[in-house]
């Protein structure tokens, strides 16, 4: 009897609750034919419709918000997706950022976010950036990991395109709190005072020869607990930045990250 109650509850669940069915990678499949419709619809494949266009890129976000409650769907490695979207996880497996391009805009592209974490109680939450304001966002390649005693302190770097030549990079610190994302966490000194991100902008072609891409200019180092970034110059030739070889440098102190040089 009670074998029976089991099974029968079980096909309940799934029968309500559809995504408990999915494996993740089925839903790593779904999730890239989404993001093949907002290609196939989007401004930049000869295929427009907005109505369309719209209708995937929010089934694409309301999946990723629903999936990404499972830790399972959190563990899985996405190797696939990775190709047709940005998926930044952080070294402890945490903290996760889902971002693409939604191909509404023209050179200045418009980006959506999911981010993905694991709380204190050990329960996987979603949250999505952007669900108020369509306008153009960031996509996210990268999430840094420093160790604190107040628990792991995160740094994601994000990429804005404003058109085909303005570009800018910032660098977020972000925890969890209990079962809260923490975004606004100011644990950068700068010389105007304690923020939670520093950024800049620069034109893309002063850095075009680079061979990755996404191109990346935040650097990390582990062992130091710090960040830098390029130093951006603008002149005549680059009014909108151009990229040095010289750096500005943050190195954690077990509080706040200081300019060291």
């Amino acid at each position: 009897m009670f074998l029976r109650f089991a099974i029968l509850f079980s096909l309940f669940l799934l029968a309500y609750f559809p995504s408990l069915a999915q494996t993740p990678e089925e839903i790593e499949k779904e999730l890239i034919g989404h993001l093949a419709d907002i290609s196939r619809f989007g401004n930049y494949g000869g295929g427009y419709d907005g109505d369309k266009l719209s209708a995937a890129n929010d089934a694409l976000r309301q999946k990723l918000m629903r999936y990404g409650t499972r830790a399972d769907v959190l563990a899985y490695g996405f190797k696939g997706l990775n190709d047709e979207m940005y998926v930044a996880t952080s070294k402890d497996g945490r903290l996760r950022i889902y971002s693409w391009d939604m191909q509404t805009g023209g050179t200045m592209r418009d980006f959506a976010a999911v981010f993905q974490f694991k709380g204190k109680s050990g329960k996987v939450i979603t949250w999505a950036e952007n669900d108020e304001d369509e306008s153009a966002g960031s996509f996210y390649p990268e999430i840094f990991q420093v160790s604190s005693r107040q628990g792991p302190v995160y740094l994601a770097t994000s990429t804005f395109i404003g058109s085909t030549s303005m570009h800018g990079q910032s660098i977020k610190v972000i925890k969890i709190n209990g079962d809260e994302l923490d975004l606004s966490a100011k644990l950068i000194r700068t010389a105007e005072g304690l923020t939670n991100s520093v950024g800049f902008g620069y034109d893309f072609f002063s850095v075009v020869d680079r061979p990755e891409r996404p191109i990346k200019l935040f650097e990390f180092n582990e062992e130091r607990k710090e960040f830098r970034f390029p130093v951006v110059i603008e002149d005549e030739k680059t009014p909108q930045g151009r990229v040095t070889d010289r750096f500005i440098t943050y190195r954690f102190n077990g509080r706040y990250f200081i300019k060291v040089k």
